[in-house]
């Protein structure tokens, strides 16, 4: 009888390692080394050569920042569909000037873009205040170590859009005031608003 319940316990530990090895094998994990992957939900994953920068025709690097209000926006969740970037501050006239037109567009087409607004690291007023007294509904960050604005190439000039390609690739990237107008053609340049 003790023979029989050690094969049992014997058996009953090489299913489990063999459950543990079948679930951990890579085909079976994220890019991060986590959670199943169902097969229709497949991470993009990019193998085409194209350098990293922020200069037109490179890929920007991924990057994660929290929003305003307390949640993370992540670049290669919008990877996929046409993302603008906005770098701007609170005390940049310019910059207050045209988020208007962000905010138009991404009322219009929030589905179909990826949109992020970052506030300067050099913050003089309180981020969060000002945007509760206004009704602006895309997302907002403030890159409070200057680590995301410099993998953007950005810099204390503001205002800056960067416009990315459903493939994260670079096809505007400038400082300077837009119109939504230029917004448009820019999105449309790079693949969205089908």
């Amino acid at each position: 009888m003790k023979s029989f319940k050690s094969i049992a316990w014997l058996a009953a530990l090489v299913l489990l390692a063999g459950a543990l090895v079948f679930f951990n094998l890579p085909e079976n994990t994220s890019a991060e080394g986590g959670a199943h992957i169902e097969e229709d939900a497949q991470p993009i994953a990019f193998d085409d050569g194209v350098p990293y920068g922020y200069e037109v025709g490179q890929r920007v690097e991924d990057f994660t920042l929290p929003t305003v209000y307390g949640r993370e926006w992540k670049l290669s969740e919008h990877w996929g569909k046409v993302t603008v970037i906005n770098l701007w501050a609170t005390w940049c006239t310019p910059c207050v000037n045209e988020l208007p037109y962000f905010e138009s567009l991404y009322a219009q087409y929030g589905e179909q873009l990826g949109m992020l607004a970052i506030h300067s690291d050099l913050v003089t007023d309180d981020v969060k205040a000002y945007l509760d007294k206004k009704t602006y509904t895309l997302p907002f960050a403030v890159d409070e170590s200057g680590e995301v604005i410099k993998k953007l190439g950005g810099s204390t000039m503001l205002p800056q859009t960067i416009v990315l390609n459903e493939k994260g690739v670079v096809i505007y990237n400038k400082v300077g005031s837009v119109t939504e107008e230029k917004l448009r053609l820019l999105i449309e340049e790079a693949g969205g608003l089908d």
